[in-house]
């Protein structure tokens, strides 16, 4: 369960720029968290066109604060970034066992906030990788490319599995059950990571590089 909480590891290192175009699809691919809160928002949109301006509010945050924290050279705490995108999960689930929100302003708002905290914690896992001096900015933009072309294609699968499923399980049909799904699974991931954490979620949440250096030095 422990190693199954970290769901944001993005792999080996590699030097070409369409080596992190496959390193991005490849992350969100193995994001399960990720693709569960994706999938959340589909499932309460309850249209198609709906669904992707809320998707695309999640894509454009995690996509500014991905560009903005990996040029900047921030560091996040990983513990305490895993812990909110479980958080994310129970959000929706409960939102979902409410029922579709009247009034979606306030809804997107939250789409927005919660892509942004995801963008600083994939940029923590990409610097880790290492990113060259030369070419850094190249290399992030193929790395943000291939986490939106993975969470396409994972959207496509799972509308098609989703429908399948549905044809011939007539109880997944409810969609109360789905999003009860979605708490419990928040829920079990936010106690899987306290409890394995060591007290890292209290730790500073950004530092920059440069300043943990200066630390050391000291």
């Amino acid at each position: 369960m422990p190693q199954a909480a970290w769901a944001h590891s993005a792999g080996g290192p590699t030097d070409t720029v369409g080596g992190f175009v496959w390193l991005g699809n490849t992350h969100m691919l193995a994001s399960w968290d990720h693709l569960l809160f994706v999938g959340g928002i589909l499932l309460l949109a309850g249209e198609m066109r709906r669904a992707a301006k809320l998707i695309s509010l999640f894509a454009l945050g995690h996509s500014i604060t991905l560009f903005t924290a990996t040029v900047a050279d921030w560091q996040v705490n990983p513990v305490l970034v895993e812990m909110i995108v479980a958080s994310s999960l129970v959000f929706i689930g409960v939102v979902g066992l409410r029922g579709r929100p009247k009034d979606w302003t306030w809804f997107a708002a939250a789409v927005l906030a919660f892509g942004l905290v995801h963008g600083l914690g994939l940029s923590t896992r990409l610097q880790a990788i290492g990113l060259p001096s030369d070419g850094m900015i190249p290399r992030e933009l193929a790395f943000n490319i291939g986490v939106e072309i993975g969470q396409l294609v994972a959207l496509l699968g799972m509308f098609m599995l989703g429908d399948v499923l549905s044809h011939y399980i007539p109880r997944l049909r409810n969609p109360r059950l789905s999003h009860g799904a979605l708490v419990a699974a928040g829920v079990v991931t936010a106690a899987a990571l306290t409890l394995t954490s060591g007290g890292q979620a209290l730790r500073t949440s950004i530092r920059s590089t440069s300043a943990i250096s200066a630390s050391w030095r000291r």
